[in-house]
Order: structure tokens, then sequence, then C-alpha cells
């Protein structure tokens, strides 16, 4: 579309809004991270002080279920959607399975 018609074609702000939703969502993904990023380099470094995988896990919950939800929210019939709201999904959805996942490898290794 050429530049001066942009202004007379009616935007469409549903797009934007899913796309701050799906960013905000891949933000508080990679904050839930950070935490067990933190606690793991927290462990490594001084375990005395460390905190514990129960406070770990609600940390980074804290930030994990609020992006599973939004990034649920930018769920739409399209295929493109579907694969782009996949990732926070994945992401935040590992979070949450996270503890579970390393309690069920600590004690089966």
């Amino acid at each position: 579309m050429a530049r001066p018609l942009r202004k007379l074609y009616p935007g469409s702000l549903m797009v934007r809004r899913r796309h701050r939703t799906w960013m905000f969502a891949m933000t508080l993904a990679t904050f839930g991270a950070g935490v067990w990023g933190a606690a793991l380099l927290w462990r490594r470094l001084s375990p005395e002080s460390a905190p514990t995988l129960e406070q770990t896990f609600l940390a980074s919950s804290a930030f994990a279920v609020p992006g599973f939800l939004l990034a649920f929210l930018t769920l739409r019939a399209r295929l493109v959607w579907l694969l782009l709201a996949g990732v926070p999904l994945f992401a935040n959805g590992m979070l949450l399975v996270l503890p579970w996942l390393a309690l069920h490898l600590r004690h089966s290794g």
C-alpha cells in the first residue's frame, strides 16, 4: 500500500493488541526463567543460603501463571497464531512443570 494511503485505511488494532499480549507473555516467561537461573547460580555460589526448590518454584510461578494465561489468550484459529502462541505456552508451561521434572529426574538418576 502506498504510504499516503495508509492513514485512510482502517488499521487493525486487534493484531497489535495480540502482539503486545504475546510479547508480555514472553517477557514473563523470561523473568520466570531468570528466577530459576538466579537460584541455580545462588545454589552454586552459596549453597547454605540458597532458596529451596519450593521457594524458587513459587517465585517463578508468580511470572509463569500469568504468562501462561496471557499466552492462552493470544490463541487464534490461524495457523501462524497457533505457532506463535505455542512458544510462550511452552515456555511458561515448562516453568510450571520444571520442579516435578527435576524431582523425577533426581530420584530416577
